[in-house]
């Protein structure tokens, strides 16, 4: 059943010259075949070393040479810089939604057109930097530089900033590169657990002196309130300074998959992320869970799972308490100039919501309640 979507030498001196042109041409030709094989090894590059548009193993579509090069010039013309300390670190093909590469600037009007393009991070080592362009670099934008903010203390401590985006990076699932801290504040907690107390847990009365410490993931949208102690040795997340922001859009009818048959309770369409794969799984009455990779011709990838009848029934009772119906074709959109992120698409006999892993802790409670059941539900099938 299939669901959705390979020794000798002349002595003539005649013949030894022209063997010698022949093999210096040779040489010349077999030294560019070199260079350009082992500069395509590696996913960096610089302007000075981008004669050959680089490839790497992972990525099917090259960073066009033109494109590098502007993005390297124009981000040394603003640190005032050698192009020779910047290398490009990451890439990928994005389809910006207005002329403006969706990084408008204030009260600027963006023409509403489809531009194809690219996202690239730039580093020194250091820092990051993210642009978007168009196809071929005339139009590009500074979307997001990693770099002190006027809002960010000179003293704080790296152990604080690392601690801080590590725990950001494990808890959206993202890259550190994607994640900056946009501002940091000197607190003094009123107690141990900075404030940030759980339901019936007990915390001494001692003032701590920390960090107030604010992350944004791709740029814009998602943002992440920290409380950490002076060493960051100790941090909670305030999640009351994270309620979803997140605004959805409608699904447009063009793009919603197929309405379930009768026997399918639940589907998860999954695609995207640095794999590219789309997977679709599906929750039938009898409890059968059955996972395929959509094109895959040989359903290598095919796999049956079974939970009970009770635990579906109990599923189907934990949307109806979600009253998942509520999100009916809504979408939760990544954050502007995000990649290598999974979209995931949800659809019950109801309807069919979507969003992502970047903002799936963003989302409203209730649907938040869905996706963990899916989850548990997922993770109990038993082969």
């Amino acid at each position: 059943m299939k669901f959705m979507l390979k020794n000798y030498f002349s002595t003539n001196p005649g013949r030894v010259f022209t063997a010698l042109i022949l093999t210096g041409i040779l040489s010349v030709s077999s030294g560019f075949t070199l260079v350009k094989d082992a500069v395509g090894a590696s996913v960096n590059f610089s302007l000075e070393t981008s004669n050959e548009v680089l490839k790497d193993n992972i990525k099917l579509n090259r960073l066009p040479r033109l494109v590098a090069n502007a993005v390297l010039r124009d981000l040394a013309s603003r640190q005032g810089i050698s192009t020779r300390e910047l290398q490009i670190i990451d890439y990928n093909q994005q389809t910006w939604r207005n002329g403006c590469l969706e990084l408008p600037q204030p009260d600027e009007l963006c023409t509403q057109a489809l531009i194809p393009g690219w996202r690239i991070v730039v580093s020194n080592g250091k820092q990051n930097w993210i642009y978007h362009t168009n196809n071929n670099g005339r139009s590009l934008r500074l979307a997001l530089a990693n770099t002190p903010s006027e809002n960010l203390p000179d003293q704080l401590p790296t152990s604080v900033k690392n601690a801080v985006l590590q725990a950001a990076s494990t808890r959206l699932q993202q890259p550190i590169y994607q994640l900056t801290i946009i501002e940091a504040q000197q607190q003094t907690w009123r107690d141990s657990c900075l404030e940030l107390a759980n339901a019936d847990e007990f915390c001494s009365q001692a003032l701590v002196s920390g960090w107030r410490v604010v992350v944004v993931v791709g740029g814009v949208g998602q943002t992440l309130v920290y409380h950490t102690n002076q060493t960051g040795s100790a941090l909670r997340l305030n999640q009351k300074g994270n309620e979803s922001t997140l605004t959805p859009v409608q699904i447009p009818v063009s793009e919603l998959p197929p309405p379930l048959d009768r026997d399918i309770v639940f589907r998860q369409i999954s695609s995207g992320g640095f794999a590219g794969r789309t997977y679709e799984t599906v929750l039938l009455k009898d409890g059968r869970l059955i996972r395929v990779r959509i094109g895959d011709a040989n359903d290598s990838e095919r796999s049956v799972r079974r939970v009970s009848v009770q635990q579906v029934q109990q599923f189907v009772r934990s949307l109806e308490r979600s009253k998942f119906s509520k999100f009916k074709n809504l979408s939760y959109p990544a954050p502007s100039g995000a990649a290598d992120y999974i979209t995931y698409t949800l659809t019950s006999q109801e309807g069919t919501v979507q969003y992502n892993d970047i903002s799936q802790n963003n989302l409203p409670k209730n649907l938040q309640t869905v996706v963990k059941a899916w989850n548990q539900l997922a993770a109990s099938a038993q082969s």
